[in-house]
């Protein structure tokens, strides 16, 4: 407040006149004074003057000839809400003046003890303080309607007040529920909201995000920010801490599948399919129910067991793969059971088997279709009570593992055709799982591309190298039969033929593989009627070398182009030799 350019009108109601003296002196004296005095020496003398004017501050003595007490205080604040009341006390009414504030009284002074430059900040305060009081009252309403969650906590971060939105995203009933606790009590780690609230008391703000949790133990993402009032601009005395939460919980979950679920657990994909995928074996890992993986070589089967092992609650158990169709009918049951010492010849020590080795844990039964009959009821047994005889051995052993099993085959038709068991089928497919090929997830093709790329530049100690545009619609347009594997494989080709910083179409073989591409019979006609070297060129030279233009041009597929290319290349190598 600039006491230059303000006058303040005072009332001060004191019944002894010596105090009132020495109270004017102090306040009036100097020519800088911004204060004018009025005077009252008893209650009824005080109510009067307040009913014919407004004053900016009062000073009220609480024993006075025809009041006493807090009365006297509650009696002056009824008639004058708006005005700042500061108490004066005796040493003996120190208390009584303490009970006055805590009723609403913005300060007090102890008679006698307090010089000139004391008793004028402490007014000039005591009006800052009744005018912040005012204009929260003011903002009250506005407040109370905002959408925004918002807490006031004292300096202890005990919350004082809370808004509606407050009570509804944190899940409360009344304001009368979350009155006294600590923020910390709505952190989902007490720590951070600790660490949180020092922050915003040493600095005076804070904003950033925290994790909460609802009263029934909801989860809770939140954008932050908390801040210190204090008494005036001119002293930073802490009043009060205010806390505003908005909640993007959802905002967070869909950022996180933006982002973190294009490399879900070591899956790499963001095609609608595999958000899907990664959204089951979040379910799954949940339980212990067996889980069928089908689906055509090479599209990562393995990979989405573990995946489902390490998501769930066994992920710091054994996780043991075998693959069924790998190893031979005769050694397959030691494989996966074991065997004891003389059980067959060469079976010079006792040998634990794959079931054995993964209990408590989680055996993938890789290839599973490949399972020989006999091989067939053993594994069911194991599946129905936990138990198996290893190899030679009369002794039963009793395990605890997770199955989780995979093919390429259908395992439906197996039964029908009567290769595969159907009581088998149905205790491995608790929970079936389809893996799409990656012809029908080609928004991931790109994706993986640059994946594999990376690990082969890594791999190799190269230089950086990128993909290509004509490279990525080359990859795009090809049918994959071996899938994942397969790209993975061309990209590690397409890089060791690239000599440059840029991977071609013409860097890759696929064209030889014995189903590369699937055309379509316009493609082919137009191969035949459109497609020749001299058409290419001339095309080539009416687009200035762009690839993709000379191909809509030619009215074919830029694939098909670079295929004609390629092969018009290669036979020029041909013909030079």
């Amino acid at each position: 407040m600039d006491e230059k350019n303000k006058t303040i009108k005072l009332l001060l109601i004191e019944d002894n006149p010596g105090d009132a003296r020495l109270m004017k002196e102090m306040l009036t004296d100097g020519m800088d004074s911004p204060f004018t005095v009025e005077f009252a020496s008893c209650l009824a003398e005080g109510l009067e003057q307040l009913d014919k004017a407004n004053f900016d501050v009062i000073i009220l003595d609480l024993m006075l000839p025809d009041s006493y007490g807090l009365e006297t205080f509650v009696k002056v604040n009824e008639k004058a809400p708006r005005s700042p009341i500061v108490v004066t006390s005796g040493l003996n009414d120190e208390a009584l003046a303490v009970n006055a504030v805590q009723r609403g009284a913005q300060d007090y002074l102890v008679k006698g003890h307090a010089d000139s430059g004391a008793m004028r900040r402490s007014l000039r305060y005591a009006i800052e303080r009744k005018q912040i009081q005012e204009n929260l009252r003011i903002k009250d309403r506005v407040v109370e309607s905002s959408i925004n969650s918002i807490a006031i906590a004292d300096l202890q971060g005990k919350l004082t007040y809370a808004n509606h939105a407050f009570l509804d995203l944190w899940g409360y009933e009344s304001i009368d529920e979350v009155k006294g606790k600590s923020i910390e009590e709505f952190s989902h780690r007490f720590t951070e909201a600790l660490w949180i609230t020092e922050t915003a008391l040493s600095r005076g703000s804070w904003q950033g995000k925290m994790r909460g949790q609802r009263k029934d133990g909801v989860a809770l993402d939140l954008q932050l920010s908390a801040f210190i009032v204090s008494e005036s601009d001119e002293v930073h005395k802490p009043m009060c801490l205010v806390f505003s939460f908005v909640d993007i919980t959802e905002l967070s979950q869909l950022r996180r599948r933006l982002e973190s679920e294009r490399s879900f657990a070591g899956i790499i994909g963001c095609d609608a399919k595999m958000l899907e995928l990664f959204d089951t074996i979040r379910e799954v890992a949940e339980v212990d129910a067996p889980v069928l993986l089908q689906g055509e070589s090479g599209t990562g089967k393995e990979l989405v067991a573990i995946a489902i092992h390490n998501q769930g609650t066994l992920s710091n158990r054994p996780f043991v793969p075998v693959n069924c169709g790998a190893l031979p009918e005769g050694v397959l049951e030691s494989e996966l059971f074991g065997h004891v010492k003389g059980a067959f010849t060469g079976a010079i020590r006792d040998r634990k088997g794959r079931f054995e080795l993964a209990d408590g844990g989680t055996i993938f039964l890789d290839e599973i279709g490949e399972l020989p009959r006999e091989m067939q009821v053993k594994l069911l047994r194991v599946l129905q009570d936990g138990k198996f005889q290893p190899v030679g051995s009369e002794k039963t052993m009793k395990v605890d593992v997770r199955v989780i099993s995979a093919t390429n085959k259908n395992l439906a038709e197996e039964v029908s055709n009567g290769t595969f068991r159907e009581d088998l089928f149905y205790r491995l497919c608790v929970v079936p799982i389809y893996m799409p090929p990656l012809r029908e997830r080609r928004k991931d093709i790109p994706l993986l591309a640059n994946h594999f790329l990376r690990e082969a530049l890594a791999e190799m100690h190269r230089e950086k190298v990128v993909l290509s545009t004509e490279a990525i619609d080359f990859l795009m347009e090809y049918n994959w039969p071996g899938n994942v594997r397969e790209l993975e494989n061309a990209m590690q080709y397409a890089l060791m033929k690239c000599k440059g910083d840029q991977v071609l179409p013409e860097h890759f073989s696929l064209r030889d593989r014995s189903v590369a591409f699937e055309e379509s019979t316009q493609d082919k006609k137009q191969r035949k009627t459109k497609i020749d070297t001299d058409s290419v060129t001339k095309a080539l030279e009416e687009t200035g070398g762009n690839k993709i233009a000379a191909a809509e041009k030619l009215g074919v597929s830029r694939a098909t182009l670079y295929r004609h290319i390629q092969d018009g290349q290669e036979s020029n190598k041909t013909g030079a030799r």
